[in-house]
């Protein structure tokens, strides 16, 4: 099983600390399966209009911070743990 964790508004959004899915396969299909298994909230907060993640957006498998470019090609296996959270700035 994966199991994903959501902080921030994540947390807010699915009203869960964590969630297991039975999946093993890419990343970016696993990422709209979580996409259609919430409200669109989640989707346009993941999300950018062109349908890529936002540049703040924080992707975790196994503690190794994803790079946009390399969800293609990740594949996820039993047992890994994602994190997704949004990164904050201020000024």
């Amino acid at each position: 099983m994966v199991k994903i964790k959501f902080l921030g508004n994540f947390r807010e959004i699915t009203g869960e600390k964590e969630k297991k899915f039975e999946y093993i396969g890419n990343l970016v299909e696993f990422l709209e399966i979580l996409t259609s298994s919430y409200d669109s909230k989640f989707k346009e907060t993941l999300f950018d209009k062109e349908g890529n993640i936002k540049d703040y957006m924080k992707i975790l498998v196994n503690g190794e911070d994803l790079k946009s470019e390399s969800f293609e090609s990740f594949s996820l296996k039993e047992d890994d743990e994602i994190i997704i959270f949004q990164t904050i700035a201020g000024g």
